[in-house]
């Protein structure tokens, strides 16, 4: 990242201010950020389309993130700029392109709004797109590692809703993970921004040409087996594939299937089965282990048809009603009173079934053989699927079915107890 300097200057009157004054109070100009003559940046100052490149934001390998300003409207848009080497690379080109002719076609809070795209007069290509104001979520995982389930329920739900609309249109994500979710700081919570849709029908298209040179579309940890097996029939299961892979991580602290290259990544997404999240985290239920698995079954046709049919199928693990449209748009607080089963909105508190597996070890389904994969790559695999405690909300009493087994356990001691008694005293 790339850290702001500490004022800008008018670039008609010369004025300086602080780095959060954005227009002259004299002249009205956009001010531009000054520069360390070290470090100079030749595009700041000048225009990129229809808006003045304002000030650098951040660096990423692809490429530059500037502010830009609409000199008329004053509007704010975010303007990503590929290095000059990437600029070289026609696929890494096409791929910006695809990115742009992709996102241009959605309209949802929760995709990244693109405006326009255009070239440089230096022969590199840029894209102008909305100003997000937050952290990608891989910051966020590493800020908090694992999630409380309020918070993954919200952006699990804004995530199917976006892939859904995003999988109407035809197009398929490809290279969806925590660095292409951007979380925008909001009153009610993170909310999601989808970003990068350059994978959308580019590996069809350039596939054979980037296996030829050892190259792979889509960052390894989150690929469907279909993908880390070079199969041609991607769809929007491979979505929902790589959005069980975040989910885990959400709810674990952990990447699903970690490995030391990317050849034993892919055979683990392949061959292994990842350890269920409950094992690793009491606070999510036996039943949140079913739907993930559903989600992140190595052969799509038993995973769930859509994005929103699977974060729907995380909703009711937790026992509440209402689908991820729903939920999507709940603050953190209004989905934290609802699963501690407390009064707060009345639409947000209806209870499905308990959101909290009855006591005794979990079991593996019959098929999890085939519905086990996580998603995408990552975290260390079981020799055999975990076996957890009884896990409750913190809100949540035991269940009366808990009490009971605590009655025969005491009661067994009891008669073990007398049985040792009598053997020893009777003898």
């Amino acid at each position: 990242m790339y850290t702001a300097a500490v004022s800008r200057r008018c670039p008609e009157c010369s004025r300086t201010y602080e780095d959060e004054t954005f227009f002259c109070g004299y002249d009205g100009q956009i001010t531009i950020q000054e520069q360390e003559v070290s470090d100079f940046d030749p595009r700041l100052g000048t225009k990129l389309g229809d808006y003045v490149v304002a000030a650098r934001v951040a660096d990423g390998a692809m490429g530059r993130v500037y502010e830009g300003r609409h000199p008329e409207t004053k509007q704010q848009v975010a303007i990503k700029v590929l290095h000059e080497d990437v600029a070289k690379d026609a696929v890494a080109v096409a791929r910006f392109q695809r990115e742009y002719e992709a996102a241009e076609e959605f309209d949802h809070p929760n995709i990244v709004t693109v405006h326009d795209f255009g070239e440089t007069g230096d022969g590199s290509h840029f894209m102008t797109m909305e100003y997000l104001v937050g952290t990608e979520l891989t910051g966020r995982l590493h800020e908090l590692g694992k999630f409380k389930p309020a918070k993954m329920l919200r952006l699990i739900s804004q995530l199917g809703s976006a892939l859904d609309h995003a999988h109407s249109f035809g197009v398929v994500h490809r290279d969806l993970k925590p660095d292409n979710v951007f979380l925008e700081h909001t009153d009610a919570g993170d909310e999601v921004r989808i970003l990068d849709f350059g994978s959308v029908k580019l590996q069809m298209e350039m596939g054979p040409k980037l296996t030829a040179f050892g190259t792979t579309l889509g960052s390894p940890y989150y690929m469907s087996p279909e993908q880390a097996m070079g199969k041609q029939d991607v769809d929007q299961r491979t979505d929902v594939f790589a959005l069980s892979a975040i989910a885990w991580e959400m709810a674990t602290g952990e990447v699903c299937y970690e490995a030391s290259n990317v050849a034993e990544i892919l055979m683990k997404i392949v061959n292994h089965e990842p350890p269920r999240p409950s094992g690793l985290n009491p606070e999510y239920p036996a039943e949140f282990d079913e739907a993930f698995l559903s989600g992140a079954a190595k052969d799509k046709a038993h995973r769930p048809s859509s994005a929103g049919a699977f974060a729907d199928s995380i909703i009711r693990a937790f026992g509440l009603s209402g689908d991820h449209n729903h939920w999507k748009d709940q603050t953190v607080e209004t989905i934290r009173a609802a699963l501690a089963g407390t009064p707060g909105d009345a639409d947000a508190t209806v209870p499905m079934q308990n959101a909290v597996a009855a006591p005794g070890p979990a079991v593996a389904p019959a098929n999890s053989s085939t519905a086990a994969r996580n998603q995408d790559s990552g975290a260390p695999q079981p020799m055999a699927p975990a076996i957890q405690a009884p896990s409750h909300t913190p809100a949540e009493p035991a269940s009366s079915g808990g009490s009971t087994m605590m009655f025969v356990v005491v009661a067994a001691l009891l008669a073990i107890a007398a049985v040792a008694g009598f053997f020893v005293f009777g003898s």
